[in-house]
């Protein structure tokens, strides 16, 4: 089977197989794995998306994290995630999650209206002078010292 191409929509990567995938189902197996874990059962079979005890706990997370996403932006969903806040959720159903995912979406928003600066491009830009091999400054500056010193030298052509 072909492995997803890296896109606009799938820039984020399945731990468990390496693939491309969208942020929402990154985010749902994160909680999946968190899930795992807090419940004690080790770590998720390969694909557990497709195994049947995890199937359906996968799908609702996407979903949740979906419906997420439109409401805020998918890196404030993962830096949500990933924060020291959400270490104690195991789903993104939890009554917790939404206050916590706000508070990044207006940090986020924040960054964006002070990042904004503007930038001075030249219309035309003047590619740079590049020297290769024997033309750089010492080496010429060693040539006009080897011309200097066969003129002063005596000349044996007389």
């Amino acid at each position: 089977m072909k492995k997803r191409a890296r896109t606009e929509k799938s820039k984020y990567k399945h731990q468990s197989t390496g693939d491309h995938c969208t942020c929402a189902a990154y985010v749902a197996e994160i909680m999946c794995m968190r899930n795992a874990e807090h419940k004690n059962q080790g770590s998720l079979p390969f694909k557990f998306w497709n195994i049947k005890p995890w199937n359906w706990t996968f799908k609702r997370q996407v979903y949740v994290a979906n419906k997420l996403i439109k409401d805020y932006s998918d890196t404030a969903l993962v830096k949500a995630i990933h924060s020291q806040e959400f270490f104690g959720i195991f789903s993104l159903n939890n009554p917790k999650v939404i206050p916590i995912i706000k508070k990044f979406h207006l940090m986020e928003e924040e960054a964006a209206k002070h990042e904004k600066q503007i930038l001075d491009v030249r219309p035309v830009a003047k590619p740079r002078k590049t020297t290769f091999g024997k033309r750089s400054k010492f080496n010429q500056l060693r040539e006009l010292d080897a011309n200097q010193e066969e003129e002063d030298s005596p000349s044996s052509k007389s």
